[in-house]
């Protein structure tokens, strides 16, 4: 008899435990939690940092053992994982029911295919786990932005932007809402906001826009019906272009 009351006593704390757990995860949704990748680097770090600073709930996606310097002092989760893992993607996803996931990834250590690998992964487990939108931060030169790509650079670039594309195409087709950031050029990390810089639904709109001002920018669109299923060039016209 003492071991059926210790039972059902055990299953009980551990079915409040359960529910306590899923209380919380839910406190954190519809509209407050959000997945970041990248969200250690130069851009994703502006970005986490704009999040925050209006009180979202953040869970940063993050390699072991990387540099986690930008984020110090932030009130953010933390999910460890390679993004190049489909499983370690799709844990981070069910950890709890988030609303939105922001793709600022950039690694070059991990060839070109990594844009495309990665961000296929992304918007298969935001779809399988009922995310409302992915907003994915590329780059000019991708799609239908080939046309405006300086054609000096493009031989260099070429592989890295269809990989983007891919990654873009990927999102696109997934049928989560997608934002789609694309920027030109970005000056040096320590370039401070402007607060001049602009969304542009135009594909042939060509500039720079700080890392900082994409922050906000990206901020802007998190549950922004305005921003779903847009493509954007982010550009700063009160900032010179690098010829």
């Amino acid at each position: 008899m003492l071991r059926l009351v210790y039972r059902f006593a055990l299953c009980g704390a551990l079915a409040f435990q359960s529910a306590a757990v899923w209380a919380q995860a839910s406190a954190a949704t519809p509209a407050n939690a959000i997945l970041v990748f990248g969200g250690s680097g130069q851009l994703g770090s502006e970005i986490v940092k704009s999040l925050v600073g209006t009180g979202k709930a953040v869970t940063v996606f993050v390699r072991p053992g990387s540099d986690t310097d930008r984020l110090s002092g932030m009130k953010i989760n933390t999910i460890k994982g390679d993004v190049l893992k489909e499983d370690d993607v799709a844990a981070a996803f069910k950890s709890i029911p988030f609303s939105v996931a922001i793709d600022a990834l950039a690694r070059g250590d991990s060839g070109v295919e990594f844009y495309e690998i990665s961000e296929r992964y992304i918007s298969k487990w935001a779809k399988q786990t009922g995310v409302k939108q992915v907003i994915l931060h590329s780059s000019v030169g991708a799609g239908k932005s080939q046309a405006i790509y300086p054609p000096a650079m493009w031989p260099r670039m070429k592989d890295t932007l269809q990989a983007k594309e891919a990654g873009e195409n990927h999102l696109i087709n997934s049928g989560v809402a997608y934002t789609i950031i694309r920027n030109a050029q970005l000056p040096v990390a320590t370039t401070p906001a402007t607060g001049k810089a602009k969304l542009y639904d135009d594909e042939t709109k060509y500039g720079a826009v700080t890392r900082a001002d994409l922050g906000q920018l990206t901020l802007s669109c998190v549950g922004n019906a305005a921003c779903m299923n847009k493509i954007y060039h982010a550009v700063d016209e009160t900032l010179p272009i690098r010829r």
